[in-house]
């Protein structure tokens, strides 16, 4: 890259930095997501720090109808915590009501090379970085994302059923029904500290 091209691509990673917001469910549009830009969002993902290349994490991908058999896996899975209201059948169609909402759920799977090498927090801060990159992605992209960690998305039934040995929840995309609004952040004066000499 040129010297030149160096602070505009600059500029286009601060900008998709600053506009990635939160989106609710019920903020999103039907549309579907197509195959090659979910397979580029993914890509971003793998290129995350990772110590030693051990690269932790795994994916699974729920789109189209396949999203019915995670809706009905959220559902047991509710239905078997401790959630106060985990006996009703109300709460448990909930669950299956939900992912239906958005048009693709990414599973974060926890999957440490064994024998293990390095610290676990250091496997689980990398399949952390691969989570930003995949929401960072997704803005790019024009995609409204949310990382959720309820109890249905961390279950270890629901971790068992995908083969993870750990969930650290799941990521939603889909096309947003309206713009985000504008977010601020405290000045960096406030949370940085400057050791210069």
């Amino acid at each position: 890259m040129s010297q030149d091209a160096q602070p505009i691509a600059a500029q286009i990673v601060l900008d998709t930095i600053r506009q990635r917001r939160t989106t609710d469910l019920l903020k999103l549009r039907p549309d579907p997501i197509p195959q090659d830009i979910l397979e580029n969002i993914l890509s971003a993902a793998t290129w995350a720090p990772t110590h030693g290349r051990r690269e932790p994490w795994r994916f699974t991908v729920f789109t189209g109808e396949g999203r019915r058999k995670l809706a009905d896996l959220f559902a047991r899975a509710y239905a078997g915590s401790s959630a106060p209201d985990h006996a009703s059948p109300e709460a448990q169609q909930n669950q299956r009501d939900r992912v239906m909402k958005a048009p693709v759920w990414i599973s974060l799977e926890l999957h440490i090379p064994q024998p293990p090498k390095f610290p676990q927090w250091e496997e689980e801060d990398a399949l952390a970085c691969a989570a930003q990159n995949i929401l960072l992605a997704a803005t790019a992209y024009g995609l409204a994302s949310k990382w959720v960690s309820g109890v249905a998305m961390i279950s270890p039934l629901t971790a068992q059923e995908l083969g993870a040995p750990e969930l650290r929840g799941f990521i939603f995309l889909g096309y947003a029904a309206e713009a985000p609004k504008d977010s601020t952040r405290a000045p960096i004066g406030e949370k940085v500290r400057w050791v210069q000499e």
